[in-house]
């Protein structure tokens, strides 16, 4: 599951190489073809993914907001279908879901290369220098890295448990 969501973020970076940090996810967003509009969403609710639209909840932080749009981005191209019918799915299905677009949007927002200039960084230093929440850094480094990625960390010599 990790390498197909990540190996979908390092497509898309391929796709458009001069992103700076951190990413203009609505740039990114609108460049695939998705439109990200204010809502007045209810609580819990905060994002929601609907054909090619992108509902954010209106006043979350631009933290959490770049962070849902990534995940709502994964959906779009990971995922067919809406994200509004979920309730008629099998848990597994949905749970499947979520957890590619939580990873791809990790990745989407903390790609290996730049990460791998940043590594030794203590956690809550790596959350503001790419501007995600610091679960999600926690989750990128440990549960969201690659075979790959955690094998070049232990060469580097960094401990990988945030």
């Amino acid at each position: 599951m990790i390498s197909v969501a990540a190996e979908k973020a390092r497509m898309i970076h391929a796709r458009y190489p001069g992103l700076l940090f951190p990413i203009d996810m609505e740039y990114l967003a609108s460049a695939e073809g998705c439109e990200v509009v204010d809502w007045p969403f209810l609580a819990p609710v905060k994002e929601v993914k609907r054909g090619r639209w992108i509902g954010i909840a209106e006043g979350v932080s631009r933290r959490e907001r770049r962070y849902l749009i990534a995940h709502a981005l994964a959906h779009q191209l990971l995922h067919c279908g809406n994200q509004l019918r979920f309730l008629q799915w099998q848990k597994t299905t949905v749970l499947k879901q979520e957890q590619e677009a939580e990873i791809f949007a990790a990745h989407i927002l903390m790609p290996q290369p730049e990460l791998d200039k940043v590594i030794d960084l203590p956690l809550w230093d790596l959350a503001d220098y790419f501007d995600v929440p610091e679960e999600l850094a926690g989750k990128r480094v440990s549960d969201f890295a690659t075979e790959e990625e955690l094998a070049n960390w232990e060469e580097m010599n960094w401990n990988i448990s945030p």
